[in-house]
């Protein structure tokens, strides 16, 4: 009896000291993440971004589309700007709520490297955007992001 006792005690110590465990959560599908960045004149602008993930246990890949800023027609220099880039996502891996994937865009001679860490809970994800590269050079960026249902 005194060793059943024991048993049951050291089991329930243990699930008591052991951490957290996450659910796994589901990103697959389509999601709108939306963040703040800095204007032509140096103003925040809202923007988003859509995404479609695919995932496989851990593994998370997918794409996004880049529609790159460039010069409106009448805005000067009359150019259009260029099309729409369909980009790949990288390196995505989900463990638990934690998701974290790379998308790198190339403009011209010049790449830009995001990599996203986000918080998933459910419908929504929110995280950080650290960019490395590109005109404006590196920084974090919050974001917040919807999956879009239906």
């Amino acid at each position: 009896m005194r060793r059943i006792v024991s048993y049951a005690l050291t089991g329930l110590l243990l699930a008591l000291l052991a951490p957290p465990i996450h659910a796994q959560q589901d990103v697959t599908g389509d999601w709108t993440l939306t963040f703040t960045a800095q204007g032509r004149e140096g103003e925040a602008v809202e923007r988003t971004m859509e995404f479609t993930f695919v995932q496989d246990g851990s593994t998370v890949t997918g794409t996004t589309v880049f529609a790159p800023m460039g010069r409106r027609p009448g805005g000067g220099g009359g150019q259009n700007p260029p099309p729409p880039q369909e980009i790949e996502i990288q390196d995505g891996v989900i463990e638990g709520d934690q998701l974290t994937f790379t998308v790198v865009r190339t403009m011209r001679q010049r790449s830009t490297t995001q990599v996203y860490t986000a918080t998933v809970s459910g419908n929504t994800m929110e995280g950080i955007i650290e960019t490395t590269g590109g005109i404006r050079g590196s920084g974090e960026t919050a974001f917040t992001g919807v999956k879009k249902v239906g």
